[in-house]
């Protein structure tokens, strides 16, 4: 079983690491030249064993490094316990197509979302070849763009991040050229993280005039 972008559904992955079921063919070609899939299975795998085992195994030492790692960044932990959700307030599919011209299929489409004082503006573009270009810009209500060095935005797909991208001085972000694909944005700055889970799909039909 395939996910809609491609890669094995995550309950076919963990069904196979616990119960050591079969896959079909078609997805197992494709674990074989997956690393994404392959890693994920490889996690579970591990995760399956321990689970039956924890008394009377210790942790493999790169498992217990990461968690260690992750404890003594105090910096990562606060940004994941000030994880917030962006809400959509404005989207250019919502407004209605102006009056005697017919609704077609649009080659990009603009997002607002907002939360906590800070608004996030999305640009997506489909280019000729069908990829699909997102940029935009993170910027305080009340001070303009965010005055952090480290400030970064990543491009996920559930959960995975797939590429990331720095802020400019003026909140800029850009992923160029990407496969089309139901995407979410993680945009961490001083000790926060703003979350989009789900972009909406550029393919979805405009509201009528």
């Amino acid at each position: 079983m395939e996910s809609r972008i491609g890669h094995i559904a995550l309950v076919s992955l963990f069904e196979r690491a616990r119960l050591n079921t079969e896959l079909d063919g078609s997805a197992q070609a494709h674990l074989n030249s997956c690393h994404l899939c392959r890693g994920r299975l490889d996690w579970m795998q591990v995760a399956a064993g321990l689970g039956v085992r924890e008394l009377s195994y210790d942790p493999p030492q790169p498992v217990m490094e990461a968690v260690l790692r992750l404890g003594r960044d105090s910096s990562r932990l606060k940004q994941l316990r000030n994880a917030v959700v962006a809400l959509l307030t404005f989207d250019s599919f919502k407004q209605p197509t102006p009056a005697g011209i017919r609704s077609t299929e649009a080659s990009s489409r603009q997002m607002k979302f907002e939360i906590h004082g800070v608004e996030i503006g999305v640009l997506m573009r489909l280019s000729e070849d069908r990829k699909l270009s997102l940029a935009g810009q993170v910027l305080e209500k009340l001070s303009g763009p965010i005055q952090d060095p480290a400030a970064r935005v990543d491009l996920v797909i559930e959960g995975d991040r797939i590429m990331t991208s720095s802020l400019s001085p003026w909140g800029e972000f850009v992923f160029p050229d990407v496969p089309k694909a139901r995407y979410g944005l993680q945009v961490y700055f001083l000790d926060r993280m703003l979350q989009i889970p789900s972009l909406p799909s550029i393919d979805e039909q405009r509201s009528p005039g």
